[in-house]
């Protein structure tokens, strides 16, 4: 009995480590804006404007190449390739409860860096939002899970705190926001940032990526010559290096991203067409005719995953991603 219980036990503590074994690569905190930039005069208070976390769950990749009369004689027709995978396995509603733990502890890690949290009312009030504010602007907690701007992603924002929010209006014909949104927002934060005010502005948003694109240069161009469609993607998990923190004038960002290991199994896709040609034509006694026909490839596969690691894999790459940039922001204000 004593024997079966301790190899329960070596079974259970196995389980757990192999679990969470994920390691988070390099964090090469990096920042776009004045090469002088420094906060040592600003208020030791930040406004978050906004904390939201994209979570991606499908990808879909196309390519097209148009046909047309070919080189030394002879036609082909159009070629297209598309594939799509969608991970499998996810509650939404754990991604909204992580994201209210990522932001409690991104809170904690600005005021350990001896910053106070400004009320979100002082950045509301700002005379900049003042312009079409009710159509434009909204101030608003997240509600759970939502669809992104991107197909895929489901987009989230902390449950816990109000943040102020652009409109997202929707092109009816398209079904998908309009991209004037992105002008009028980002102008919007600039005319913030350029006022003098008692708060540092501060802007989140991170990108949690499973899947990316994976053919190289080389191989869209030779397929470019040739006339071929061919779409390649593979699983990874990152932080993407899209994801930004913005304190102000300056944007922190990690170059490459910040990977997880051991997250998601390794996997590649790929989908390819090659052109219908026809060289010759057919002799018809009076002209000579061309006959191709467009061929398309679509292939869709869908991955599984094991929601303990996805979710722990997260919570390990943001929080190392939040914390070096908070890191490297407090550097240039003590």
């Amino acid at each position: 009995m004593k024997k079966k219980i301790c190899l329960a036990l070596l079974v259970s503590v196995f389980t757990s480590l192999s679990l969470f074994s994920q390691t988070v690569e390099d964090v090469n905190i990096k920042k776009l804006g004045p090469a002088n930039l420094n906060y040592r005069k600003e208020a030791k208070r930040i406004a978050i404007a906004d904390f939201q976390v994209n979570y991606q769950t499908a990808l879909t990749l196309e390519d097209e190449k148009k046909g047309g009369k070919m080189w030394r004689g002879g036609i082909k027709g159009d070629a297209k390739a598309s594939i799509t995978v969608v991970l499998d396995g996810l509650n939404p509603d754990d991604l909204q409860t992580l994201t209210d733990q990522l932001y409690a502890e991104y809170v904690a890690d600005l005021k350990a860096q001896g910053f106070e949290i400004a009320p979100i009312e002082e950045l509301w009030n700002n005379k900049a939002y003042d312009k079409n504010r009710e159509d434009r602007w909204e101030l608003k907690a997240g509600n759970g899970p939502e669809q992104g701007k991107e197909f895929g992603v489901i987009l989230t924002r902390p449950s816990t705190q109000k943040f102020v929010v652009a409109r997202r209006t929707v092109d009816k014909e398209k079904g998908s926001p309009l991209s004037a949104l992105a002008d009028y927002e980002t102008s919007t934060e600039n005319k913030v940032i350029n006022q003098k005010t008692g708060y540092i502005f501060n802007k989140v948003v991170l990108d949690v990526i499973v899947f990316e694109n994976s053919q190289s240069e080389l191989s869209r161009t030779l397929n470019r010559h040739a006339g071929s469609a061919q779409v390649k993607a593979e699983t990874t998990f990152k932080i993407s290096e899209s994801s930004t923190n913005r304190f102000g004038m300056g944007t922190f960002f990690s170059k490459g991203g910040v990977e997880v290991a051991d997250v998601m199994e390794r996997q590649k896709f790929e989908a390819g067409q090659n052109a219908d040609t026809d060289r010759l034509g057919t002799d018809m006694g009076v002209l000579r005719v061309w006959r191709v026909e467009d061929r398309e490839k679509a292939n869709f596969a869908t991955v599984k995953c094991d929601p303990a690691l996805y979710l722990k894999g997260a919570e390990l790459g943001v929080g190392a991603f939040l914390r070096g940039t908070v890191q490297a922001m407090a550097d240039k204000a003590n």
